[in-house]
C-alpha cells in the first residue's frame, strides 16, 4: 500500500484539480490520493466560504471515486496549520512501514526552506514534485544540495521505502483556476464546463461567490 497528499484550498474544487488527482494516482500507483482542504490563514478575514463547505464540495466532485478522498484533517486542527504537524498526524493513522507521498508544485518547492521545521519533513513522507509553468527547481544553496540528496527518479525503488526520498514527474494542468470561477459566478456566467455538475449545483444552492 501506499497513500498520498494532495492539499489545497479547493475555493471551490475544478476540473484541473481533479485531473492533476487522477494523474498522480495513476503516476504513483497509489491506493488512495487524499484530497485535503486547507484552512485558511488565521491572519486572514473570515473567508466567504467556510472549510465545511469546501469540503462538501470536494466530496461532491470526487463522489465514488475508487481512489480519490476528501480528507478534513487540515480543517480539524487549529491555526496555525502546519504541513509537518499534518504529516504526523497522518503517521499516526497509515502507519510507519506505508509510503507516504506529500504532493506540492514547483513553486512550492522554491519555497520550501521558509516552511516550519521544513528539513523535518523528510522524516514522515516521500515529496512529489510536479512541473509548473514559469518555475524550474533551485540550482544552488542549501535548498538544492537538500534536494539533490534525496532525488529518486526510480519509483519503484523510492516505494521500497516509507520516506525519505523526492521524487518530480510531468502532470496535465488545464487551464481552469478557481478565482476565474468565482469571478464568472460574480458576473452570473456559465461555470458548468470548469467543475462537476454537482459541484455547479451546490454553488448555486448555496449561493457562493455571488
Amino acid at each position: 500500500m501506499s497513500v498520498a497528499l494532495f492539499g489545497g484550498t479547493f475555493n471551490p474544487v475544478h476540473f484541473g484539480h481533479l485531473r492533476i488527482a487522477t494523474e498522480l494516482a495513476e503516476q504513483l500507483q497509489v491506493e488512495s490520493i487524499r484530497m485535503m482542504p486547507c484552512a485558511f490563514p488565521p491572519h486572514r478575514e473570515e473567508p466567504e466560504v467556510s472549510g465545511q463547505q469546501r469540503l462538501e464540495m470536494l466530496q461532491l466532485a470526487i463522489g465514488q471515486h475508487a481512489v480519490l478522498q476528501a480528507d478534513d484533517i487540515e480543517l480539524q486542527r487549529p491555526a496555525p496549520s502546519y504541513t509537518v504537524d499534518t504529516l504526523r498526524l497522518m503517521r499516526e493513522q497509515v502507519g510507519t512501514q506505508i509510503p507516504l507521498f506529500l504532493c506540492i508544485g514547483m513553486d512550492a518547492l522554491n519555497g520550501l526552506d521558509g516552511w516550519h521545521e521544513w528539513q523535518r519533513i523528510e522524516d514522515y513522507c516521500h515529496i512529489v514534485v510536479s512541473s509548473r509553468p514559469g518555475f524550474s527547481e533551485p540550482q544552488s544553496g542549501l535548498l538544492a544540495e537538500w534536494i539533490n540528496q534525496r532525488r529518486c527518479n526510480n519509483l519503484a525503488a523510492l516505494k521500497q521505502s516509507a520516506h525519505g526520498g523526492i521524487y518530480f514527474c510531468e502532470l496535465t494542468m488545464l487551464a481552469i483556476s478557481s478565482t476565474s470561477i468565482r469571478k464568472k459566478v460574480s458576473d452570473g456566467e456559465n461555470i458548468g464546463f470548469l467543475t462537476p455538475d454537482a459541484v455547479v449545483d451546490y454553488i448555486r444552492q448555496q449561493h457562493l461567490y455571488e
